[in-house]
C-alpha cells in the first residue's frame, strides 16, 4: 500500500507542474498493477490444472493404479473388487477445491487462506502404496469348478491382481485345489500350478450343455468295459477317433446319462456311459475243470453263440450289412454284404443270425435279413462255380470270377493287396532288372484297426454290384481274403481276360498322420514299360475317377501321382489306374472310410468316374 500512496502524492504534485511529468508516473502505475494480478494468478490453480491431475490417476485393466505424472490435488482412490477379478471404477473422496467460471472469469480460493488438508503428502499416503501384507494359504487337497456364472476364469503367476495371466480358464472346468485363503486358491491347472480368485470356485460340479448333451463336469479315471467307439460327438454320428480296448483307462472330464466326455492320448471326445466303469474289469481267463488242463471255455471276450437256434435257411440281405466275427457290433467286421445278397442262415437269436457267406461263418442282425426260403440239409453252404440269377452269370475262371450278362463294357476290379504278404520277388515291369515283392498286406487303420487288404474288399465287392445294377459287366480279381496273386499275375490276368479298363481299389499310408485326401495313380509320360497311347488313355481315366469320386466323397483332391513303380500297372495292356480313396493313417479319415455311408459314396464316384471315362 505504501507504493499506492507515494504515487497518489505524486500525481497530484504533477497535476500541478503540468502534463509534462504525467505519463512517466502513469506508466509506472500501470507496470505496478500487472505485477500484483499476474502473482496472484501463479499462486492460484485453475479449474483446467484440477482436472488434468485427475484425469492422470486411472484403473488399468486388473484395477491397478497408474503411477501419476505429477502430484495430484485431488485424492482419487480405487475402489477395487477383493478378488482383484473384476476391474474397478474411478472414485474421489474427501473435500475439493471449488471453481466456478462467472462472466468468463476464474474464480478460486487462495492457497494461502484455505488449503485442503487432504493434499498434504504427510498427512494422507495412497493406499496403493502401503506395505502388502502376505497371503497365508491353508493347504489342501480337493477337487473344485470354474463356476458357470463367468465365462473364464484368470489363471495367474501369483495371487495378486497385478499377477501374470497364465491362462484363461472355461467356465465349468475341474481343478485340483492345493491351497485357499480368504480371497485365492492355489490350483492346479494342466501340469501347471497358479492362482484364482476364490469366490469362482466351487466345490458343487456343474452340469452343462454340449452338443445338446446334459453332463455334470467332473475329472475322474475310469476303464472301458468292453471295445468302444471313441467318438468326436455325443452321438452315434459322431465320427470315431479312435476304437477303444476293454480295460483301457480314461479320464472323464463330463459325467452324462447316455455319453460321457472323455480324454484319451491328449485327445478329447466322447463315449457311451454304459460302457465305463470305475473299477477296472477283470481278465478274462480261461475256466479249468478240477484236476483237468484244458479250459472249460475259451478265453474270449464276445460270447461265442449266446442263446442260438439251429436253422438251414436261404436268407437275402435287405441293406448294405456288416458282416462281423461274432454277434455284437463291437465284434470286428469281416465284410460288408449288399442289400439283396442271399446268404445261408445257419442260427439265429433274437438278435443275430449266424450266417455262411464265401467260404466265412459270421454274424449280421437279425433286424435286415428275410428269409427267401427253406433249403435243403444236403445243400452245400456255398454257391457252384458258376451260376445265374436274373440275366448275371457268375463263372469262375483263370484270371478272376468273372459277371456277365449285360451290354456294358467289362471292367476288371483288383482290390488290392490281400491278408498274408509274399515277400518272394517279381520284376518291376517287363524285361526290368528293379524286382520288388511280390504283393504286400498294405497298411491298417490308426483308428479302427482294420487291415486294408480288407477295406478294399469291402468296397470292391460293392463295386462289382453297382457296377452290374448300372449295365457293365466284372471281372473280380479276387473276392476272398486268402489268395496269393503277385501284382504283377494282377496286371496280366485283367489283361487277358479281355476288360476295358481295371480298377485297382486302394488306400493310402503316411508317416504323416495329418495328411488326407484321396488321389489316383498313373503311369507318367517317360515310363518305360508302356506305349505311349497306353500312358494317355490311362491318364485319362485317372483324371476321369479322381474327379468323379472326390466330387461323390468330398474329399481332398490331390489329383494325379504320375509313378513308374507299380507292377500292377507296368504289367498291364489295358488303361489302368489305382484309386486311393484316403489315409488310413489318418485317424479321421481312417474312421470315416470304414462308414457304410463313405463306402457308398465312394461306389458311386468310381462308377461316375467310369461313366465320363466311357461317355455313358
Amino acid at each position: 500500500m505504501r507504493e499506492f500512496n507515494s504515487m497518489g502524492r505524486r500525481v497530484k504534485k504533477a497535476g500541478k507542474n503540468g502534463l509534462h511529468g504525467l505519463l512517466p508516473i502513469l506508466l509506472l502505475f500501470f507496470v505496478l498493477t500487472l505485477t500484483a494480478c499476474g502473482s496472484k494468478a501463479t499462486d492460484t490453480p485453475t479449474t483446467e490444472a484440477n482436472a488434468s491431475a485427475a484425469d492422470q490417476t486411472k484403473s488399468s485393466e486388473d484395477g491397478t493404479a497408474a503411477d501419476t505424472t505429477s502430484a495430484p490435488v485431488v485424492d482419487v482412490q480405487i475402489k477395487t473388487d477383493p478378488t482383484g477379478e473384476v476391474s474397478p471404477y474411478l472414485e474421489t473422496e474427501g473435500d475439493k477445491t471449488e471453481a466456478s467460471t462467472e462472466g468468463g472469469t476464474n474464480t478460486t480460493t487462495a492457497p494461502d487462506e484455505t488449503q485442503p488438508a487432504e493434499t498434504k503428502p504427510e498427512e494422507t499416503t495412497p493406499a496403493e502404496t502401503q506395505p502388502v501384507k502376505p497371503i497365508v494359504f491353508e493347504n489342501c487337497s480337493e477337487l473344485v469348478f470354474a463356476t458357470p456364472r463367468i465365462q473364464f476364469l484368470n489363471f495367474r503367476e501369483k495371487p495378486s491382481k497385478d499377477g501374470k495371466i497364465l491362462a484363461q480358464i472355461p467356465a465349468g472346468t475341474a481343478l485340483q485345489r492345493t491351497g485357499r485363503s480368504e480371497e485365492w486358491s492355489r490350483v492346479i491347472y494342466g501340469a501347471t500350478e497358479g492362482f484364482v480368485a476364490a469366490e469362482f470356485l466351487s466345490l458343487t460340479a456343474p452340469v452343462i450343455d454340449l452338443y445338446g448333451e446334459k453332463v455334470q463336469v467332473t475329472d475322474e479315471e475310469y476303464y472301458t468295459t468292453d471295445k468302444l467307439n471313441f467318438r468326436e460327438r455325443p452321438s452315434t454320428d459322431g465320427t470315431i477317433i479312435q476304437v477303444l480296448e476293454r480295460a483301457e483307462k480314461v479320464r472323464c472330464t463330463g459325467y452324462g446319462e447316455n455319453w460321457s466326455r472323455i480324454i484319451y492320448n491328449e485327445k478329447e471326445g466322447f463315449v457311451s456311459t454304459k460302457f465305463l466303469s470305475k473299477e477296472k474289469p477283470a481278465p478274462i481267463e480261461p475256466v479249468v475243470q478240477p484236476g483237468g488242463n484244458e479250459p472249460e471255455n475259451p478265453p474270449i471276450e464276445i460270447p461265442s453263440e449266446p442263446g442260438f437256434t439251429e436253422c438251414n435257411e436261404q436268407v437275402r440281405v435287405t441293406t448294405n450289412l456288416r458282416m462281423r466275427e461274432g454277434p455284437s457290433t463291437v465284434a470286428n467286421v469281416i465284410t460288408v454284404l449288399n442289400n439283396g445278397t442271399e446268404v445261408l442262415c445257419t442260427g439265429k437269436n433274437d438278435k443275430w443270425a449266424r450266417i455262411s457267406y464265401g467260404g466265412r461263418t459270421g454274424y449280421v442282425s437279425l433286424d435286415y435279413i428275410t428269409a427267401v426260403g427253406a433249403v435243403d440239409p444236403g445243400t452245400p453252404e456255398q454257391k457252384p462255380a458258376t451260376w445265374s440269377v436274373g440275366k448275371i452269370t457268375r463263372k469262375e475262371t483263370a484270371n478272376g470270377i468273372l459277371y456277365t450278362g449285360n451290354g456294358g463294357p467289362l471292367i476288371a476290379i483288383d482290390a488290392g493287396h490281400q491278408a498274408h504278404g509274399n515277400n518272394e520277388m517279381e520284376p518291376n515291369g517287363p524285361n526290368s532288372t528293379t524286382m520288388k515283392k511280390k504283393v504286400s498286406t498294405g497298411t491298417s487303420g490308426r483308428a479302427t484297426g482294420i487291415n486294408e487288404s480288407l477295406l478294399d474288399l469291402i468296397v470292391s465287392i460293392q463295386l462289382k454290384d453297382a457296377l452290374l445294377a448300372r449295365g457293365y459287366n466284372v471281372l473280380m480279381i479276387r473276392e476272398s481274403q486268402d489268395v496269393d496273386i503277385s501284382n504283377m499275375q494282377r496286371a496280366v490276368r485283367a489283361s487277358a481276360s479281355g476288360a476295358a479298363v481295371m480298377i485297382r481299389v486302394h488306400a493310402n499310408g503316411s508317416s504323416d498322420p495329418n495328411k488326407t485326401g484321396a488321389e489316383t495313380l498313373s503311369p507318367s509320360k517317360r515310363n518305360p514299360y508302356l506305349p505311349a497311347d497306353l500312358i494317355a488313355a490311362s491318364e485319362r481315366l485317372s483324371r476321369c475317377v479322381i474327379d468323379a469320386f472326390c466330387a461323390s466323397t468330398g474329399s481332398k483332391n490331390n489329383n494325379i501321382y504320375y509313378t513308374d513303380t507299380m507292377t500292377g500297372i507296368n504289367f498291364a495292356t489295358l488303361p489302368t489306374t489305382t484309386i486311393e480313396m484316403g489315409y488310413m493313417t489318418n485317424l479321421e479319415e481312417d474312421a470315416l472310410m470304414a462308414t457304410p455311408e463313405f463306402q457308398v459314396k465312394a461306389v458311386v464316384g468310381i462308377m461316375n468316374g467310369l461313366d465320363a471315362y466311357f461317355g455313358r
